[in-house]
This record gives structure tokens, C-alpha cells and sequence, in this order.
């Protein structure tokens, strides 16, 4: 299934680069992206937008609301916190008939979209005077405090 992917990736004239084991980065409208592949999981197709937002103990409540929002907001892109910093996700499982050529650009403009969300939602935060994190039990490790 992999080949396959790549080979859709090719046919939509998008350039992959090895990206160490992880996947492959590609870029598209300046945004950088991610097809993170499982070598247990062939059906598994994962596309994120890697660490567009940073997290720092100054900005932890903004981050918290930031990631709930998109998680409670948007339909098929996730936001999940990685190496430090909010990563979004758009993940689907193939059954093998399916159309790549479709499914990839739509899986890509779905991100960008949700990109485009959380930069609003962002600037939302930063201006709005609550501070109310309710509902941010979650610590960046995944952890429950």
C-alpha cells in the first residue's frame, strides 16, 4: 500500500523527501507536511502538519484552550502535542479501493484548513481577557495531573 501512496503522491506532482525513518515531508502553499507511514499497519494512511504551534510554560492555558478547540471543533484534522509542540493530524484507515488521487488532496486541504482555524482561534485567545482552562486537565505529556 505504500507504493501505491507514494506512487498517487508522484501522480498529484508533489516531491517527497525521506524524512528519517518517519515518513516522508512534502510541501504545499509553503506549509510543510508529513505522510507518516506504519510498517505494521499498511492500511493506516497519516498526514499531519508537524509542530506548528510551540508549547512554553508561559503559554500553557493558551495551548490547552487552542488544542481543545480544535479537537471538539473540526471534523477528520486532530491536534496532538509531539516533541514540544501541537501537531495536527488527518488519519484514515484504506480498504484498498479507494482513490488516492482523491483522497490525499482533500486529506491536505482538510489540514490546511484546520491551520487556518487554529491560527484564528489562536489570535481568538490572545485577545480574549479569559483565562479559564477549564477542561485542560491534560499535561503535554499526556499525562493526567
Amino acid at each position: 500500500m505504500k507504493e501505491k501512496i507514494l506512487e498517487a503522491f508522484a501522480n498529484l506532482g508533489f516531491k517527497l523527501e525521506d524524512a528519517d525513518g518517519m515518513g516522508y515531508v512534502f510541501d504545499y502553499e509553503g506549509i510543510r507536511f508529513l505522510y507518516m507511514y506504519n510498517e505494521n499497519d499498511e492500511n493506516f494512511l497519516s498526514i499531519a502538519l508537524p509542530g506548528f504551534h510551540d508549547y512554553d510554560e508561559n503559554n500553557a492555558a493558551q495551548y490547552c484552550i487552542l488544542e481543545e478547540k480544535i479537537n471538539s471543533t473540526l471534523k477528520y484534522v486532530k491536534a496532538y502535542t509531539l516533541g514540544g509542540g501541537m501537531w495536527l493530524f488527518y488519519e484514515r484507515e484504506l480498504f484498498g479501493g479507494e482513490d488516492l488521487e482523491t483522497i490525499i488532496p482533500r486529506m491536505i486541504y482538510q489540514l490546511e484548513a484546520g491551520l487556518v482555524f487554529a491560527r484564528n482561534t489562536l489570535r481568538e485567545i490572545e485577545t480574549s481577557s479569559d483565562d479559564d482552562t477549564e477542561g485542560c486537565e491534560s499535561t503535554t505529556d499526556g499525562s493526567n495531573e
